[in-house]
């Protein structure tokens, strides 16, 4: 679950509905110089289903004593969440093996910094090399991977991802002063696309429903819809946590991505 604190309530985004707008926002991504390789219709599915495996997990969401929240894919446990991170794996391995190998790739980013460790971790991170190794094997056999093609591919789920978790976690409207830390300086990695000429992408809001990004990563400026909860922290004291946010309708948001004017 994504959870973004308010005064009175808990915003939560689900991991797999914060996916699809990441699938959504790859889908329009600028094609300059991608490589000749490329299996586009392969990594547009992998990009929107690379958090499928929190799909059942976030059907019933669970409180953290210790915060005084909603456990959020930040905070929730390493070992459960190590299960589901395989389990979403082997279903995008039963679509796409080259999805599944860039997306292993994307989950072992996000370990490497995230600064864990634990036996459980190390079982993991050796089980999904040799998924990685085996599925270079096979494709070899077929149509190999391109180096150029497997970054760039992985700089391209790595941004979509970081985008779509800035709109869920970032209050919309809110000042450049108020955003969440992880992308003050920009999107890392960004700076690698040819069209960026070695700037990172930032982000800023214009207003409540208008996002402004340069330099601008899409073809055509275009609206992104997604599905979150507002949780009202006094239904989760008369109720619990889950009660509330099963008891709490849904809500659409509405975000338009634009081009920050000079």
């Amino acid at each position: 679950m994504i959870c973004r604190e308010q005064d009175e309530a808990f915003v939560m985004v689900k991991q797999h509905e914060h996916g699809k707008v990441a699938g959504e926002l790859a889908k329009w991504f600028k094609e300059e110089h991608v490589p000749e390789e490329g299996r586009r219709e392969e990594v547009l599915r992998a990009v929107s289903n690379h958090d499928r495996g929190w799909i059942d997990l976030d059907e019933t969401p669970f409180w953290n004593d210790a915060e005084g929240a909603p456990y959020s894919f930040i905070d929730f446990p390493v070992v459960p969440k190590l299960t589901f991170y395989t389990r979403g794996l082997d279903e995008i391995e039963a679509d796409t093996a080259y999805g599944a190998l860039l997306c292993s790739l994307h989950f072992e980013r996000l370990i490497e910094t995230s600064g864990e460790a634990c036996p459980e971790l190390t079982a993991y991170q050796e089980a999904e090399a040799e998924r990685r190794s085996r599925i270079h094997r096979e494709l070899e056999q077929s149509r190999p991977i391109g180096e150029d093609e497997l970054y760039y591919d992985a700089r391209l789920l790595q941004f979509s991802d970081d985008l779509s978790l800035y709109m869920a976690l970032n209050e919309p409207g809110s000042p450049k002063s108020e955003e969440h830390p992880w992308w003050t300086d920009g999107f890392s990695g960004s700076e690698d696309f040819s069209f960026t000429s070695g700037r990172k992408i930032s982000a800023e809001w214009q207003d409540e429903r208008t996002l402004l990004l340069d330099p601008f990563p899409f073809t055509k400026s275009f609206e992104i819809a997604y599905s979150q909860r507002r949780v009202l922290k006094s239904a989760v004291a008369e109720k619990g946590i889950a009660s509330a946010y099963r008891e709490t309708p849904e809500e659409v948001c509405r975000i338009v991505l634009k081009e920050r004017p000079e």
